[in-house]
């Protein structure tokens, strides 16, 4: 996920100031060879983990793109809770979440008491082991799940591999505002 601070300086021509989270160790080395970002505003954290003290600064946007659906139910609801709380009065939150009609071609557990899903056997190989996905299974409820945010924009994407079909990865987007 990543964040933004001072949108008034992009605005005004004068670049923004990045901040993340990832739960992948490896993005440490890329984001210490990286000159053109300040690596002490990008945090590795385990799974299912708290952000709202990772960050000295109020944000001005939110990007999380495919990342909060392997979130548990209750982890999911913290850490929208948090994203508001962290963000100064108007900023902008874009997340894209995964369907229920996403991976339609892979075999499916039941959805757990947490609200995740195991998803496995991935029909070209591609993917080995299990996932572990929260399904959006409305645009009523893509809605619900970003309160407190307000709404500015809601809908779905479908990509298609026709060389590698692996059924729908239909996705909801969500952007809303605080």
């Amino acid at each position: 996920m990543a964040f933004t601070h001072n949108i008034s300086r992009i605005l005004l021509g004068g670049g923004i100031e990045p901040y993340g989270v990832d739960i992948v160790p490896s993005l440490r080395e890329v984001w210490d060879n990286n000159k053109t970002i300040n690596p002490k505003n990008f945090h590795i954290i385990k799974p299912n983990s708290s952000i709202k003290d990772l960050f000295c600064v109020k944000m001005d946007f939110i990007f999380a793109n495919q990342s909060l659906y392997y979130l548990t139910n209750s982890s999911f609801k913290e850490t929208i809770n948090e994203f508001y709380n962290m963000c100064n009065d108007g900023a902008i939150i874009f997340a894209t979440m995964m369907s229920d009609k996403g991976y339609s071609q892979y075999q499916r557990g039941e959805i757990m008491p947490n609200g995740l899903c195991e998803v496995k056997g991935c029909p070209t190989g591609r993917i080995k082991g299990s996932s572990y996905i929260r399904y959006t299974h409305s645009i009523e409820q893509l809605k619900e799940d970003f309160r407190p945010f307000k709404p500015l924009f809601w809908g779905d994407y479908e990509l298609m591999n026709l060389y590698n079909y692996e059924g729908s990865v239909e996705h909801y987007i969500y952007i809303g505002q605080k």
